[in-house]
C-alpha cells in the first residue's frame, strides 16, 4: 500500500540526488504505507548520508533511528517536556549480519530525564 506516496517520495529523494539538501524533514511519509514499504523507507533513509528528521507514529520506521525525541504534555506544570531516547546506544548486531545504521534489532531504551521546551 501507498503507491502515491512511494511515487513521491521517489521524486524527492531523485531531487535529493541531483540538488544535495543539508537535510530532510519527511513529516509521516509513512502514514499510508504498509509494513514492508516502510521497512524499505526506512533502509533508504538508514542508508542516506543526508541527516533526517522523520515525524512518524510507526515504530518500524522511528526504531530505527539513532534516537528519538517524543513531546508530552506535564498537565502539573502546565508545560510541555522533550522526552529524548539515544537509540544508537541499544543496537545489537544480528548474527551473520554486519550491523549497519539500521541492520540491527533495538533493545527497549531506558527513559532519560525530560528537558523543558
Amino acid at each position: 500500500g501507498g503507491e502515491r506516496t512511494l511515487a513521491a517520495m521517489a521524486l524527492l529523494f531523485a531531487m535529493q540526488a541531483y540538488q544535495r539538501p543539508p537535510f530532510l524533514v519527511l513529516d509521516e511519509v509513512d502514514a499510508h504505507l504498509d509494513g514492508p514499504n516502510v521497512q524499505a523507507l526506512a533502509r533508504y533513509v538508514g542508508q542516506s548520508d543526508c541527516q533526517t528528521i522523520v515525524i512518524s507514529l510507526k515504530d518500524k520506521l522511528f526504531s530505527c533511528g539513532d534516537g528519538l525525541v517524543g513531546i508530552s504534555r506535564d498537565r502539573r506544570k502546565e508545560a510541555s517536556v522533550a522526552l529524548t531516547w539515544d537509540l544508537a546506544r541499544f543496537r545489537q548486531p544480528r548474527a551473520g549480519v554486519a550491523a549497519g545504521p539500521l541492520g540491527a534489532p533495538l533493545a527497549p531504551a531506558p527513559l532519560l530525564p525530560p528537558s523543558p521546551v
